[in-house]
């Protein structure tokens, strides 16, 4: 399957996360309690989830896959433990936006980093790429997900 990839220019991205090893869609619990933590004034500070895979799933063992559980804050956000900071910078990114259930996320990932990857001429920004959901993740219709995948690329 074929995918479309849009290179933009993003701006800077803040995000607030907690750490999760073990598979990526076993992250769902770690989402919950990063939710939990979240006191209410702070919510006006909070924009899209989003997740940090740091390791290939095709090279690393499942129980070690490191990945952060996030939220894209602003600059407003007060930060504090277990909560940890992580940010991207402005720059251009390949994007692709993913409409449906989230099973389809690996292939993307994969289509992404050995077809499109290879082809495209670009080089990595050596930056974990991320993912930023765009609507409710707890959404009950699968079908009705949006998510994309946010790649760092050299300016």
């Amino acid at each position: 399957m074929a995918y479309e990839v849009e290179i933009r220019t993003l701006p800077p991205v803040r995000l607030a996360g907690l750490a999760h090893t073990g598979l990526y869609p076993a992250v769902a619990p770690v989402f919950q309690r990063l939710v939990s933590l979240i006191p209410e004034p702070s919510w006006a500070e909070v924009e899209h989830p989003a997740m940090i895979g740091h390791d290939n799933p095709r090279t690393v063992p499942a129980e070690d896959l490191r990945s952060h559980a996030c939220f894209i804050v602003g600059e407003g956000f007060v930060i504090f433990p277990p909560l940890e900071e992580i940010r991207y910078p402005a720059g251009r990114y390949a994007t692709l936006t993913i409409a449906g259930p989230y099973d389809q996320l690996p292939e993307a990932y994969r289509w992404l980093a050995q077809e499109w990857y290879p082809a495209s001429g670009e080089a990595p920004r050596g930056l974990d790429r991320y993912e930023v959901y765009l609507n409710d993740p707890f959404e009950p219709k699968p079908g009705n997900l949006l998510t994309e995948i946010r790649l760092p690329l050299k300016d």
